[in-house]
This record gives C-alpha cells, sequence and structure tokens, in this order.
C-alpha cells in the first residue's frame, strides 16, 4: 500500500466520524416511526368508568306459602279374559293382561316425599263352578288365537279344557301341565296327531271348545306354529299360554313326568 491510498483512507474514515458527529447534533431526541393510514383515536385515551350505585338490599321474606298438590294414585284394573280375546295373538299388548298399580308421589313443603300406599289391584270375581267355559272364552275364529297368562291359563286347567304341549316329547317326559298331550311341531308324526285331533272333533260345536297350546315360553313359538296349524283345519278357539311351561312352574302349579299325560 503506497503513501497516497492510505491517505485516502484515513480521510474517508474523518469524513464518516464528522458527518456521524453533525447527524446526531441535529437529530430529534424523540424516534417515531411513520405508520400508512389514518388513525383519529390512536392517541384518544378513554374516560374511566364509574362504579353503579349499590343497590338497596331486598327486604327479607317474612312468610313463605308452600302449597302441595295432593298425592293421588292412578289404579289400572285387570282386565278381563273376555277383553283379552279382543286383541289377536301377535299384539304385544295382550303378552300381559295382569294389571299394575302406579302410585304416584308428591313432595311436601319441606323438601322431604311422601309417598302414597301401594293400592291393591282388584281381582274378578271367582267364577262358579258350573261356569261354562264358553261364556268366558267364546270363540274367536277371525283370529288363530289369543294369548292368555297364568290366571287364565289355571281357571281353564280346572275346567278340563284340552290343552296341548308343543315341545319335544323328550322334553314334555320330563315335566309337563298335568292331562296335556305332547303335540311337538318338530317331529314328524306332528300332522297324524293333528288329524287325530280334527277326527276326535269333527263337529263344529266341538272344534269352537277352548283349546289351550303351550310351550318354553319367552322366544318360543313352537306354540303359535301349532295354533296357526289348527286354526287352519277350522279350530276356532286357540289359546296360547304366552309364558309357557317355565312361568306354570314358577307359579308352583301341579306338574306331572312321563309320556303320559
Amino acid at each position: 500500500m503506497n503513501f497516497k491510498t492510505a491517505f485516502q483512507t484515513v480521510a474517508l474514515i474523518v469524513a464518516g466520524i464528522i458527518l456521524a458527529i453533525v447527524a446526531n447534533a441535529f437529530a430529534s431526541r424523540d424516534r417515531k416511526m411513520t405508520l400508512a393510514g389514518s388513525y383519529p383515536n390512536a392517541l384518544t385515551v378513554p374516560s374511566h368508568e364509574t362504579a353503579p350505585p349499590p343497590t338497596a338490599p331486598l327486604p327479607p321474606v317474612s312468610d313463605v306459602t308452600t302449597t302441595t298438590a295432593p298425592a293421588s294414585a292412578t289404579t289400572a284394573t285387570e282386565p278381563t279374559a273376555t277383553a283379552a280375546i279382543e286383541t289377536v295373538g301377535l299384539n304385544p299388548a295382550a303378552r300381559n293382561p295382569m294389571a299394575t298399580t302406579s302410585t304416584a308421589h308428591t313432595p311436601t313443603a319441606a323438601t322431604s316425599t311422601a309417598v302414597t300406599s301401594p293400592v291393591p289391584t282388584p281381582h274378578p270375581p271367582l267364577p262358579t263352578p258350573d261356569e261354562d267355559p264358553l261364556k268366558r272364552f267364546p270363540p274367536h275364529p277371525d283370529k288363530p288365537y289369543v294369548e292368555i297368562a297364568f290366571a287364565d291359563v289355571k281357571w281353564l286347567h280346572g275346567k278340563n279344557v284340552l290343552f296341548l304341549d308343543a315341545r319335544r316329547t323328550s322334553v314334555f317326559e320330563q315335566g309337563h301341565i298335568p292331562g296335556a298331550r305332547p303335540y311337538s311341531v318338530w317331529e314328524s308324526d306332528i300332522d297324524d296327531k293333528v288329524k287325530k285331533l280334527f277326527d276326535e272333533r269333527s263337529d263344529p260345536s266341538q272344534q269352537a271348545l277352548p283349546i289351550v297350546i303351550y310351550c318354553s315360553g319367552g322366544d318360543c313359538e313352537d306354540s303359535h306354529m301349532l295354533a296357526q296349524k289348527l286354526w287352519g283345519i277350522q279350530f276356532n278357539n286357540l289359546y296360547v299360554y304366552k309364558d309357557g311351561f317355565p312361568d306354570w312352574q314358577q307359579h308352583g302349579a301341579q306338574v306331572h313326568t312321563g309320556a303320559n299325560p
């Protein structure tokens, strides 16, 4: 580097220092940044909100009157067997002719709950010993069958009405309703048994007599299938014990075992 180049470099540095000193001397103490756009409320200071004056306290409530609705009880009575015949066997409303009792409860003023005592369900008067089953269970030729519960089944059993067991014979022999005949719809001799029953009751007056059919209850449809088969050959007074043999046992009714009715 020669002397001339060194002198120019020093001169440039000194000039830069002088320019910086002059610029600082004339610069403003506050640094401002220019923003694009208009902001008329940028420097406006919002006024302080004053708290609302306190409200006067409410006067104490001296008396509180609480009214309570009287508790009521609604009782559904047990339908008669004749009313049950109005419903076809497949109708779920006919699957439980036994009525239930509901009680309504109303909370008292002290927030305690008063529950009315259950109202006993009235039962229909017991039939006289010489009552004709046809008066209580008339034929229903427009319906294949009508579902009935234990009370009606027990009454018809006491009247020596014909009972047919639609379960398999091996199950029938382990226990069945006394007097019931084995009429399994899944065994090969079912058509012969149905024909034999038709020969026994070929007269229309005999075909109008009540016949009770049962199986294992619940999802078992064997009794309904047998009822359809008998209805197809003019039997017009068929009843399906909807809860079947297990329900008969739960009620403590008499049970027979073996192959004979």
